[in-house]
């Protein structure tokens, strides 16, 4: 089934899709399409879901609803185009979430659906059980509590707050404040400039390299592994330095070294 409607530029997006995929593409600034369609093309469950979906566009909102069925959910391939700078909200239990194009906000909850995204103009905030999320860049906060997780990011501009279970982090460039805490995973800051950067974890291994010519003031500590440092030393307070790192982990090593230029 298929749905068009026109708008005057970017729109907010909320979509609900339980199991399936939800693919954003990009389109003209007047011009919204949605495309729902079973996964399998045999799929009578997922036809009968397709039936009772509600896609709705009102004053500057889209809202597409596939209905849950408890233990008989059947997957749904959800393609939505939107203008580029539409702000996405997302939830889904274990679909895939996949955004081709450039976004506002985007705000996701999902139980096992890995989310894939391009570039957030705005924040991105997502709640998750086991998804992975990827994305290319984030221009302000990002916000993700996840209970096992990979999560592997570009550039993020504003805040980070991460809260783990599990789950490896790769970020190449934090430009300002960092707060996670993980239980299992190894932690890979590839170039901090300024702020807070607070890491704990318990079992992983943590990486942060430090931008050229940014001070920085350190309070690291690990109970069982190497610690390894190869920043220049200087004689300074904590106060002269532009940021302040801490690091705690039980058993995992902690390198702090300087970023590429």
């Amino acid at each position: 089934m298929e749905w068009s409607f026109a708008s005057a530029g970017p729109i907010e997006a909320n979509v609900e899709v339980a199991s399936g995929r939800i693919d954003v593409k990009p389109r003209a600034e007047n011009e919204i399409e949605v495309s729902l369609e079973p996964m399998r093309a045999s799929s009578r469950r997922a036809a009968e879901l397709i039936e009772a979906a509600k896609v709705v566009f009102e004053n500057g909102a889209l809202r597409v609803r596939v209905p849950a069925r408890t233990f008989n959910n059947a997957e749904v391939l959800c393609t939505i185009a939107l203008p580029e700078g539409s702000s996405v909200s997302v939830r889904t239990a274990s679909a895939d979430v996949r955004c081709l194009s450039r976004i506002g906000d985007f705000a996701g909850t999902t139980a096992s659906g890995d989310v894939t995204l391009d570039e957030v103009d705005g924040e991105l905030v997502l709640n998750t059980a086991s998804g992975d999320l990827r994305c290319r860049s984030v221009a302000s906060r990002l916000k993700v509590k996840g209970a096992s997780s990979d999560i592997t990011i570009g550039s993020v501009g504003g805040p980070i707050d991460l809260v783990l279970a599990s789950g490896d982090v790769d970020i190449d460039a934090a430009g300002a404040s960092v707060k996670m805490h993980s239980a299992s995973g190894d932690v890979d800051l590839g170039r901090v400039a300024e702020g807070e950067i607070k890491v704990r974890t318990a079992s992983g291994d943590i990486a942060i390299g430090v931008a050229p010519g940014v001070g920085a003031y350190l309070d690291v500590a690990s109970m069982s592994g190497e610690m390894t440092c190869t920043l220049p030393f200087q004689e300074a307070s904590a106060g002269d330095a532009k940021l302040l790192i801490t690091c705690q982990t039980m058993s995992g090593d902690v390198r702090i070294k300087a970023a590429s230029a």
